[in-house]
């Protein structure tokens, strides 16, 4: 962003502004020719700006609580990201590793020969004993 660009968003939200004064609060704070916070005495300015106050960090709050939600969902979407600082270019993040198998508390009974069976008969194979190359 450049400094002419950030500068056209201060204006942008200097217009935002600009039409809620011109809006909603117009309708709850003009009183004529004259504005309800000129009307108020020191001590009510200074009780309404303290409720204010109160009011921006109770939505000061919210909003870094949506904004922390955001960066977990930003986080999760981009995963990897941020490890490539040079990267022009998002990638997706990687699908999410298949469950691990879990091994049914009791199998089903394999029906054929054991394929662990010719270990057991080939001489010389630590498998094998000394009688004749069998160990059953």
């Amino acid at each position: 962003m450049t400094s002419e660009e950030l500068a056209n968003e201060v204006m942008a939200a200097v217009v935002a502004v600009q039409g809620r004064i011109l809006g909603v609060g117009q309708e709850q704070y003009d009183e004529g020719s004259q504005q309800k916070f000129e009307l108020m005495s020191l001590q009510q300015l200074v009780d309404y700006a303290m409720e204010e106050a109160e009011d921006g960090i109770a939505y000061n709050v919210m909003l870094r609580y949506k904004l922390k939600q955001l960066k977990a969902a930003i986080n999760q979407a981009f995963a990897g990201y941020t490890a490539n600082a040079a990267a022009r270019h998002a990638k997706p993040a990687p699908s999410p590793a298949p469950d691990v198998y879990q091994m049914p508390a009791n199998p089903p009974k394999v029906v054929g020969p054991d394929p662990t069976d010719i270990l057991y008969r080939i001489p010389g194979h630590p498998a094998a004993d000394n009688f004749g190359g069998f160990s059953r």
